[in-house]
């Protein structure tokens, strides 16, 4: 009786994985839901046989006509010519991760040397939005509010330096030596505590806008010709190709800029959409998760398509996990400047009585320019649009009048015109981080944390950093691409997911977390693979209100609470 049992389940095995193996099929299932583009603008891909590695076909006659109906460049900021059919390498999202990610893989060899003409750029970055202004342009001085301040630690740097791109980076970002913080109920300007950083490595502060300028001007001016630069474009996966390797194949749509660039539309009779396809594909465009939606909707197709019985054999399934904000703010920017005796390199930080605000400046330049953000929670009614001005200042007065005085009453009514702005919620991607064997997606798509936790950026570069160790340590990469992009998975996927559980095990309220890092950069550990891997360079968080250390925090208490925090204090 226990043969026949053994039997029958070695059957039922059997049933359900031959749909899965022994053969390729000889045309990609299109992902259908995933693009809006007419079957004759589809590349479609056949094979010789199951044992060689096959190559898609070129475009067909109709494709290769729809291509050359995209317009030129919308303005002289982008390439002059419409994408090529084909390229080594895509790259979708122009921010730091994405351009960085670019810079990496103009330094190696092409994935696949065969498809490089070497006449044309054999990679390519896709944005969605215009590009950012130059480093240069007086406009992060003029407008400073307009644009949101990020702060690079020892992760950060160490990646821009492994590119050798962190000398440009650095002459265009201010060092933060410290912070000046009241506690509420202190606004004297005397009653600020200044704490300065003893860490080896000195965090710097630009613009995330200014650091996509830098990264942008050292690929027009150092990799000409190697990489194309493609703004206003929107790029949605046709098919991620199949287990033999066939190259991906990507919708590629030109797009004009909707409300102050923040979005684009693709709904224009005038603009037809082109398909082109690449040996390798990088997905790094942030929030907009274009290429991990599309894993998502793929993966779901896949499991539909499969076997009931394969089914429940199946590894777990990409997703998108997202996580209810049980503590959300929201922030208003306000540009300040700080007098000759206020140190113009330090984090200025206040919170308000009852937790009701929280004030927080770091410096634009280097000439007592600063960036501030008050933060709110959803409802306040200093949070709404076109709240009165004078209340605004009465709260200034009242909660900040160390401050209240260096703002003026245009400032003020600016302030209280404008809506507030959103932070991101925490989000991460997984349990894979690849798709086929020519795919990989890394930033903020797979972990997503609030900008003031002084992870996201870092944590994105440094992404670029393990993904380029990984390719190059790869022997024979055109041949074993898909084992380096499960390796990246294997090295990046559960760090990403504790980067962000950590948020929800250990429950850290904004107003009582202080660290001494800008933008309360100081960060929770709650993974013990990410403690392990992380502790020489992370830093703990600080609980200094009681009953926020959930049990597994007592438990670990030993390992991690009693740590040195000044020796673990870099971002």
């Amino acid at each position: 009786r226990k043969m026949a049992m053994q039997k029958w389940t070695s059957l039922l095995l059997l049933v359900a994985s031959a749909p899965q193996y022994g053969f390729c099929f000889t045309s990609p299932l299109p992902l259908t839901s995933l693009t809006k583009d007419p079957p004759s603008t589809r590349v479609d891909f056949t094979f010789k046989d199951a044992n060689t590695r096959h190559r898609g076909l070129a475009p067909s006659s109709s494709t290769a006509s729809t291509s050359s109906s995209i317009q030129d460049a919308v303005s002289d900021t982008n390439s002059a010519s419409s994408p090529a059919s084909h390229y080594d390498s895509v790259v979708v999202g122009g921010g730091p991760a994405g351009l960085l990610a670019g810079i990496m893989l103009a330094q190696m060899q092409p994935i696949d040397a065969s498809t490089s003409d070497g006449q044309r750029p054999r990679i390519v970055v896709f944005d969605r939005l215009p590009p950012p202004p130059s480093p240069d342009n007086l406009v992060y001085s003029t407008d400073i509010s307009k644009y949101y301040l990020l702060g690079l630690g020892h992760r950060g740097q160490r990646a821009l330096r492994q590119f050798k791109v962190w000398d440009d980076v650095s002459k265009a970002s201010v060092a933060v030596m410290g912070r000046r913080d009241w506690s509420p109920g202190k606004t004297r300007e005397e009653d600020g505590v200044v704490r300065m950083s003893d860490k080896a490595v000195v965090s710097r502060v630009l613009a995330r806008d200014k650091l996509v300028g830098v990264l942008k001007e050292v690929i027009d001016t150092r990799y000409k010709g190697v990489i194309d630069l493609k703004y206003g474009y929107q790029v949605d996966p046709v098919s991620f190709g199949d287990d033999c390797g066939s190259q991906v194949q990507l919708q590629v749509s030109q797009c004009t800029p909707l409300n102050d660039n923040e979005e684009c539309s693709i709904e224009n009779d005038n603009m037809v959409p082109a398909t082109i396809t690449t040996n390798f594909l990088i997905g790094a465009d942030g929030a907009a998760r274009t290429i991990a939606n599309a894993m998502e909707t793929n993966d779901v197709e896949r499991r539909q398509r499969m076997n009931p019985l394969r089914r429940l054999f199946d590894k777990p399934q990409f997703r998108v996990t997202r996580y209810e904000d049980d503590n959300q703010r929201v922030y208003k920017s306000i540009p300040i400047s700080f007098p000759s005796h206020w140190p113009y390199d330090l984090n200025y930080s206040a919170r308000s009585t009852n937790n009701r605000a929280a004030f927080e400046a770091l410096p634009s330049d280097a000439n007592g320019n600063y960036c501030a953000l008050l933060l709110l929670r959803p409802e306040d009614e200093l949070a709404k649009a076109d709240c009165d001005p004078a209340v605004l200042r009465e709260f200034f007065n009242v909660e900040y009048p160390q401050f209240s005085k260096l703002l003026g009453d245009d400032v003020m009514t600016d302030v209280a015109k404008k809506p507030s702005s959103n932070l991101p919620g925490f989000r991460f991607a997984g349990p894979k981080l690849h798709e086929g064997g020519r795919t990989v997606i890394l930033g903020d798509c797979i972990h997503t944390v609030k900008p003031y936790y002084g992870l996201g950026a870092n944590t994105a570069l440094e992404d670029v950093m393990i993904l380029s160790d990984i390719l190059n340590s790869t022997p024979d990469l055109s041949r074993s691409l898909n084992a380096a992009v499960e390796q990246f998975t294997k090295e990046r996927s559960a760090d990403s997911q504790a980067l962000v559980l950590s948020r929800e095990e250990w429950i850290a309220r904004e107003s009582s977390v202080r660290c001494d890092l800008s933008f309360h950069s100081s960060w929770i550990l709650s993974s013990t693979r990410w403690h392990q891997r992380y502790l020489d360079r992370a830093c703990l968080v600080c609980f200094r209100r009681k009953g926020l250390a959930s049990a597994k925090y007592k438990e670990r208490r030993g390992s991690i609470g009693q740590c040195n925090r000044q020796s673990f204090s870099v971002a």
